[in-house]
Order: structure tokens, then sequence, then C-alpha cells
């Protein structure tokens, strides 16, 4: 049994892309999670995978002078909510990486869920899904949530000129029709900051 399993798993991890990501309910029906844990740790010792946390293995890709290419955080994450059909969105540090408001990778990516809450270990770094209500994806729109997320990380006393210079460029890529629609379930004073910014004052009370 042992043996029939890893054949079947080894070759669907062989007819995958490299740098794709695996989970264990990916093999579930190859075998008991005992074996298949089993399996996975005899492919990790062989180089076929490489385990990234509990449960979340990885097809390495290799670039010649770069070495294995691992996923980002938020690759990662995206598959993990993918998986659990659930939402996320990512805030804090994250958020002003993501808009390129920092060079500095966050060692902890902070994710708003309506998923299960938990955090993940990936070696040095981590990825936490942090349980909130409905409301927190009133705004669907990426961009925006991005931009509005930033704004919360410095809080209103940390908005400075240079913080402002920086985000402008992401405001002004925003769709009219998402600042018609969106900007409303955002903090007041993110919304008239945002208006400004956008050149309109139509949606500041």
């Amino acid at each position: 049994m042992m043996e029939s399993s890893k054949n079947q798993i080894q070759t669907k991890i062989s007819k995958s892309s490299f740098g794709e990501i695996f989970f264990l309910d990916d093999f579930v029906k190859y075998g008991s999670s005992e074996n298949i844990r089993k399996v996975l740790s005899r492919l990790e010792q062989d180089g076929v995978v490489i385990r990234l946390a509990q449960g979340i293995y990885l097809k390495p890709k290799k670039d010649p002078l770069l070495g294995i290419i691992y996923p980002t955080t938020e690759e990662i994450a995206k598959q993990i909510v993918q998986r659990d059909k659930a939402r996320i969105a990512p805030t804090g540090v994250m958020a002003l990486f993501l808009l390129g408001l920092t060079t500095q990778i966050p060692l902890k990516a902070v994710y708003l869920t309506d998923g299960s809450q938990r955090e993940i270990k990936i070696g040095k770094r981590s990825i936490k899904f942090k349980k909130t209500v409905p409301r927190s994806f009133a705004i669907k729109d990426g961009l925006l949530h991005l931009i509005v997320q930033a704004f919360k990380e410095v809080g209103q006393e940390g908005v400075t000129e240079d913080f402002l210079e920086k985000i402008t460029s992401a405001i002004r890529r925003l769709e009219s029709k998402v600042v018609d629609t969106q900007l409303r379930f955002a903090p007041v004073w993110i919304q008239k900051i945002i208006a400004n910014l956008y050149k309109t004052n139509t949606y500041v009370d």
C-alpha cells in the first residue's frame, strides 16, 4: 500500500509545474494521512519536494545562479485561501510593501480573512490569518484596499508629506467607478485624503 501511494503521489508531483505548492489534502485519495506524510517525507529526502511548513510542500524550481526559487509570502497565502475557499486581504506592513511604499519584506505577513484564524510558520517568515467581520471585505477592489490599509498602518498622525507623495501615484491608478462606489467604506479621514488626492470631493461628507 505504501509503495502504491508513493507511486501515485510521485506521479502527480512529476506531472505538475516546478514551483507548484501542494497540501496534504491534495493527496487524500492516495491513502491515509499518516501514509501520505511518510511518502512526502521520503520524497523530501530524495529532493523531489521541499517542506515549507506543516502540511505544505513545494516542488522546487531551481535557477542556475540563484538556486531554489521560493514562492513569496503572498503566493503562499493565496494558495492557502484558495484551498480553503476563503477570502483574504493584506494589512499593515504587507500592504505598504505591496504598494512599493517600503522595500522591507515583512517577516510576519498579516491578512484579514473570513476563513479560519491561524498562524503558519515558514522558515523565518510567518503568515497570520486574522479572523474579521464581512464588512472588512466591503472594499472589493484590491488596489483601494491596499491604499486604505496603508493609511491605517501609518495612522492619521503619521501621514507625512513624504508618505502622501509616495502613495499619490497608487491613488491616481484607481478607476473612477471604484472611487464612486467603494471609497465610502473607508474611514472618513482616509476618504477625505484619498478624494482630495484623486482630485474629487464628491464623496466627502
